[in-house]
């Protein structure tokens, strides 16, 4: 330590008598919030289709506005750190690691649930330690190495070099607040951030998340979505306005008359989907036999997402809620955003008909916060991996397999419910990554492609195994369902496609898609990347027809369609839901993807009207749901 000493008072006594040395040192001070902002750029384009360095030279000269925004607000906060502390090291410390833990969030964030990392993603802070699973199976890319490797190195060259603002404590401490305050008014004022114009931008908070940050860079994406953050009333909003327009949906006192209060099943099936739709690829058996042979006997067909790869929480609180999630930001996550209070879910509407209501996931109960959401939707148990009754099963996989959540809801069927239980169970198992997540010896299904790498591969093999499982795990219920004496219906979905490689690999490698842009596809193509299948049985007759056979339909119709084939009683929700379906049963308004034969008119009409039902439930006054909440719940 003394001869440590002895080197830095060296340092220190030539910097002070060497005014190029001194310059050196301001000069790289000065610097500091500029390598951050090419360094963090860099990273977040790590996980970019066209490649970092193509995105970043891109960025600096066809879109300088937008680097040169982000890199403002680097030093603003760069700035006031140092006023506020007065020696460079430590400010320089704390704006890097912010500044570099932000953007390689994004990317970890990207490769895992190809989803950027978006402002109210810091309300996963609390779940990160849930992340670990999906990190430990993900490949860390070598320049995200030396691109931390060299900020540490910035970092250790200031703390050698030492240097200290000559500037007195009181103007240092005015100095502070007055640059917060210029970032405060730069992100968040709506005067200013109209200013953006004069960089080439758009105040407005994008509805293409990859565009956005892959013309604007991470931190200027990141605020750009800042935006998102306040939600005014919707044009018309209003009691008297609701009352009318919702008049027609009134329930009937006398429907659901030779209702035969069945158990009822709502399964998410992770990442679900039918592989032999790709093209070019031969399979030498069928992944999901026991779907087709279920679906031929049954009801069913093609569930348009409203997501790809990852954000199993939207189609989820879409079907169990009936709301759209199109109107809330890009990458919302409803739970953590806007769920604190009770509100309208098909758990709440069985639950107010004597039914006792459980979720269940066969992993952390506490991720997207769904153990302190599930009760505000009307959920007497939330179960997570830890709470099963059933015995927990793995495999080679790091995911509980579906063998465990089936067992827990053959359990769960078998305990003694006055009148009827509803459960919704979410599955893991099939979740991705899928480089080299099974053992090659497990692998039970084989295909040729002449268009696939080796990598490329591996992930359809990994897919394939989970996704056979998961369809044994759907045949071994069927059995169990089908044998039962109470009467039983299940509904059973995938939630979205699964992430097969960068840059859409699989899809884009055997020619499914045309083009890695999203933006580009045709709406064939569009169908094909966000259609999942579903399935819909029972073990006794309903005596009512299922509506929507062979018909593609958005997430939140199904449970709505579901409830009309068991001649539930109707809702309020239930009958405006029907009537969106008659008219248009898929709108997806993000992918500009719309069912054929809905003119625009009638679209828009419909839109207007299901995005006011989600707005008075989760943010506005609850005008069409607080007669079905319990009195002490309407009071929170």
């Amino acid at each position: 330590m003394k001869k440590l000493r002895e080197i830095r008072t060296k340092i220190d006594a030539y910097i002070q008598t060497h005014k190029p040395a001194a310059f050196i040192m301001w000069l790289l001070v000065l610097l500091f919030p500029l390598w951050l902002s090419l360094s963090g750029n860099a990273i977040s384009f790590l996980s970019g289709e066209d490649g970092a360095a193509v995105l970043l030279r891109t960025l600096l000269t066809e879109n300088y506005g937008a680097f040169l925004l982000g890199m403002l607000l680097i030093y603003l906060f760069f700035g006031a750190m140092v006023c506020l502390w007065k020696h460079v090291p430590l400010a320089a410390l704390l704006t890097g690691l912010i500044f570099t833990i932000m953007p390689t969030v994004d990317f970890l964030k990207t490769e895992i649930l190809k989803e950027h990392f978006l402002p109210w993603d810091m309300l996963l802070a609390k779940n990160a330690d849930s992340f670990t699973t999906f990190l430990s199976a993900l490949k860390i890319p070598t320049p995200l190495w030396w691109l931390w490797g060299g900020t540490v190195a910035y970092l250790a060259v200031l703390a050698i070099l030492r240097p200290t603002l000559p500037i007195a404590w009181k103007k240092r401490v005015l100095g502070a607040p007055i640059l917060l305050g210029c970032l405060y008014l730069c992100t968040m004022n709506g005067t200013v951030r109209a200013d953006y114009s004069l960089l080439g931008l758009s105040s407005e908070a994008p509805t293409d998340q990859t565009k956005n940050y892959t013309e604007n860079g991470f931190l200027t994406a990141f605020v750009l979505n800042l935006s998102s953050l306040n939600m005014g009333d919707p044009d018309n909003y209003s009691e008297r306005y609701l009352e009318k327009a919702f008049a027609q949906y009134q329930p009937d006192e006398a429907s659901g008359a030779d209702f035969q209060n069945p158990d009822v099943i709502v399964i998410l099936s992770e990442s679900f989907w039918d592989p032999t739709t790709l093209k070019n690829v031969s399979f030498t058996e069928d992944p999901i036999p026991n779907y087709r042979r279920i679906l031929a006997e049954n009801h069913g067909g093609s569930m348009v997402s409203c997501t790809f790869g990852g954000g199993t929480v939207r189609p989820e609180f879409e079907i169990l809620t009936g709301m759209t999630t199109s109107m809330l930001p890009s990458g919302n996550v409803p739970y953590q955003q806007y769920v604190f209070n009770s509100i309208y879910s098909y758990a709440r509407e069985f639950k107010n008909q004597g039914y006792d209501t459980v979720g269940i996931h066969t992993y952390q109960k506490e991720f997207y916060e769904r153990d302190r959401a599930y009760p505000l939707l009307g959920f007497d148990e939330m179960l997570g991996e830890y709470d099963l009754h059933a015995e927990q099963h793995f495999n080679s996989g790091p995911f509980l397999t579906d063998e465990s959540l089936v067992e827990e809801i053959m359990y769960q069927l078998e305990q003694p419910h006055e009148k009827g239980v509803f459960i919704q169970g979410i599955t893991m198992e099939n979740h991705g990554l899928y480089l080299n997540k099974f053992d090659p010896s497990e692998w039970n299904i084989d295909f040729t492609s002449d268009a696939l790498s080796e990598e490329e591969s591996n992930l359809l093999h990994n897919y394939c195994k989970g996704v056979s499982d998961s369809d044994a795990q759907l045949g071994r219920l069927y059995e169990y369902v089908m044998n039962r004496e109470k009467p039983t219906v299940v509904l059973w979905y995938g939630d979205h496609l699964p992430t097969l490689g960068n840059d859409f690999g699989v899809y884009a490698s055997t020619g499914t898609i045309t083009s890695t842009t999203a933006a580009n596809w045709t709406e064939e193509e569009k169908y094909q990347m966000f259609s999942t299948p579903y399935v819909v049985f029972s073990n006794y007759d309903t005596g009512h027809e299922y509506r929507a056979d062979g018909t593609p339909v958005s997430p939140y119709l199904l449970t709505a369609l579901m409830y009309d084939y068991i001649g539930a009683p109707e809702t309020l929700r239930s009958n405006f839901l029907l009537d969106l379906y008659a008219h248009c049963p898929v709108i997806s308004p993000y992918y500009n993807l719309y069912s054929e034969g809905c003119d625009e008119e009638t679209r828009n009409k419909y839109i207007k009207l299901h995005e006011l039902l989600t707005y008075d439930d989760l943010m506005g006054e609850q005008y069409l749901t607080k007669k079905l909440l319990p009195q002490e719940q309407k009071q929170e």
